[in-house]
């Protein structure tokens, strides 16, 4: 049997079908950690589509994003063209220094900071202030689900300004656990938190995502990104979704329920949970690559790592239909 050649991220279909052919029944693809119920994408008038998008649909959406994040500084608040944009440009607006990410975890971040010719270190948790001139956290972490609490961040953020330092807290998942988010916080020295907008909402493919940093560095990244950096229709969609608290609670209620269903179908296939949140489900299997394999052919695809060869990530089924065939491919599972 072939090594498998796995792709560096989640949704790669087009890779997958290189490797196992296209699916009769079409993939079920849970190898990202984006909700399988959408936000609803509502009308948008023509007039966002045709025209660049103005500064006062900017300030709406950067004001519902602050309720959103109970953040109450506008300075702070960054919007971006996802996340992913702030991670490929915060590396280059300091100078190259010393980088600890606390790993395993999203591993664009050490690229991106070692790219930008910055000496990187990968440690288990979260060292003391002073260690790195930058630590970069997920928080809940991707993949294992590990979670640090707000206390203990805020005071290594001090600690980070005062030694001229600066704390990135990515907080990807941090809708599922909003308990532990440092959001409101954005703005002090020493800290910049990075928000994702399409995980939650179910919506990756329409690259948004905010950062909240203090009056220099969001002065940097807004010169960075450039004029127009989200374009008018996303805007409109992500003010309207944030302000929507009757579907958030909706939403947060039906992943919690999505999770438990999950749960109760790992354990009867004897996959050993490792953690996760309610986007997704982190499992150990000493044969994970195998059953990785043997999902892709019967069009599930989950997420393997080359690195944790016994860890396999899965999202969230969209309805019960979706859990049936997750369970049927485990279930002629013979490793």
């Amino acid at each position: 049997m072939p090594p498998l050649t796995l792709p560096s991220h989640g949704g790669s279909i087009a890779h997958a079908e290189k490797l196992f052919g296209v699916p009769n029944q079409g993939w079920l693809d849970l190898s990202t950690a984006i909700n399988p119920n959408a936000y609803p994408i509502p009308d948008i008038a023509d007039s966002l589509w045709q025209r660049l998008p103005d500064s006062d649909l900017e300030s709406a959406t950067a004001d519902a994003a602050l309720k959103f994040f109970k953040a109450e500084k506008n300075e702070s608040l960054i919007l971006a063209p996802g996340t992913q944009s702030i991670i490929q440009w915060l590396p280059w607006l300091r100078e190259p220094g010393t980088v600890g990410v606390v790993g395993p975890t999203y591993s664009e971040h050490a690229r991106a900071w070692q790219a930008a010719g910055h000496e990187i270190t990968i440690v288990p948790d979260l060292p003391n202030w002073g260690d790195f001139a930058v630590i970069v956290v997920t928080n809940p972490n991707n993949p294992d689900g590990k979670r640090r609490f707000r206390e203990g961040l805020l005071k290594l953020a001090e600690g980070q300004a005062h030694a001229g330092g600066l704390l990135v807290v990515d907080e990807a998942f941090a809708e599922v656990a909003p308990d532990l988010s440092v959001a409101n916080e954005g703005g002090r020295e020493g800290l910049c938190v990075l928000r994702s907008f399409g995980k939650f909402f179910g919506l990756g493919g329409l690259r948004l995502g905010f950062a909240l940093a203090y009056d220099e560095l969001a002065c940097e990244l807004r010169t960075a990104l450039g004029p127009w950096p989200v374009s008018g229709p996303a805007l409109e969609i992500c003010r309207q979704a944030l302000a929507n608290s009757n579907w958030q609670t909706q939403a947060l209620s039906a992943l919690k329920q999505s999770a438990r269903t999950m749960d109760s179908l790992l354990e009867r296939h004897a996959l050993q949970l490792v953690g996760g949140t309610s986007l997704f489900r982190l499992v150990s299997h000493e044969k994970a690559h195998e059953l990785y394999r043997h999902l892709a052919v019967n069009g599930v695809l989950a997420r393997a790592f080359e690195d944790q060869p016994e860890w396999l990530r899965f999202g969230m089924p969209k309805n019960d239909t979706e859990f049936e065939r997750l369970d049927a491919a485990l279930g002629r599972f013979a490793g």
